[in-house]
């Protein structure tokens, strides 16, 4: 592990940038990857309807967020090497608790920034554009306005420089994380019934509950829980029937009774 710290911290700049680019990429590779897999587990049910044929929008979007990331993992490199972030190398029991304070933290600052986001009057300034795409597929994760990207990217840096967090915990967080992104942005639950309507799943977010959002915008603002949606109201009113229940006859938002979902609106 050393070793490698010091190959990254002695790299070219202009070497580390084709790394960080080349991380990413292959990020949006596995995201995609993981999706189609996902999507032809036993059980899986569709719970919005068909996306479609990917779009030139859509492709440019993911294609500028994937070297925004990469630029974000730049600059966390320079604050690395400048000392400004710092990690934690040996594996202890200490990664648990950061774990979970990155995982708490973060879904805060997601339900707080998402729902900012959904303000009527800064809604159409920037994460309208992901709601273009209210039919989601897992690469629809990364179609973000650049501002998005950007905020988000400066966020996380901002928060890995408060505190030493366990380089193994970071790693951890930022699987779960992909995790729930391409879960959140399939278009389909593939967990059992009997899984959805287990105690845990009441407070952790399933892969529904994302798509729901893209169906529904005012509803289903958190992303790991639904902890914030539940104590400000704004869980969608019948997430918990169909976590719990059997898998519904029309995707998610469907008022016309033949998968034709709600017209996505700021809320």
């Amino acid at each position: 592990m050393h070793e490698i710290v010091t190959w990254l911290r002695d790299l070219p700049t202009g070497w580390f940038a084709l790394l960080a680019l080349a991380e990413n990429a292959a990020l949006v590779g596995v995201t995609a990857l993981l999706g189609h897999w996902a999507l032809k587990l036993p059980g899986a049910h569709r719970v919005t309807p068909p996306p479609g044929p990917v779009s030139r929008l859509e492709l440019a979007l993911v294609a500028v967020a994937t070297v925004l990331n990469a630029a974000v993992t730049v600059a966390g490199w320079w604050l690395w090497r400048a000392g400004i972030i710092t990690f934690t190398l040996p594996l202890t029991w200490r990664a648990l608790p950061d774990l979970i304070v990155l995982l708490v933290v973060m879904d805060v600052f997601l339900y707080v920034s998402h729902a900012t986001a959904h303000v009527r009057w800064l809604f159409p300034l920037a994460h309208r554009l992901h709601h273009v795409f209210a039919d989601p597929r897992p690469i629809t994760l990364f179609a973000l306005h650049p501002v998005e990207v950007a905020g988000f990217g400066g966020a996380w840096l901002a928060i890995l420089a408060v505190h030493p967090f366990s380089a193994w915990a970071v790693a951890a967080y930022t699987l779960l994380n992909l995790l729930f992104g391409i879960l959140g942005h399939l278009g389909v639950e593939p967990l059992p019934p009997r899984v959805r309507a287990s105690a845990v799943f009441k407070w952790v977010a399933t892969p529904a509950m994302h798509a729901g959002h893209h169906a529904t915008p005012r509803y289903n603002l958190g992303f790991y829980t639904t902890v914030w949606d539940r104590l400000f109201g704004t869980l969608e009113p019948g997430y918990d029937a169909r976590r719990t229940g059997a898998p519904p006859r029309t995707p998610v938002g469907d008022t016309t009774g033949i998968g034709i979902p709600t017209a996505p609106s700021a809320g």
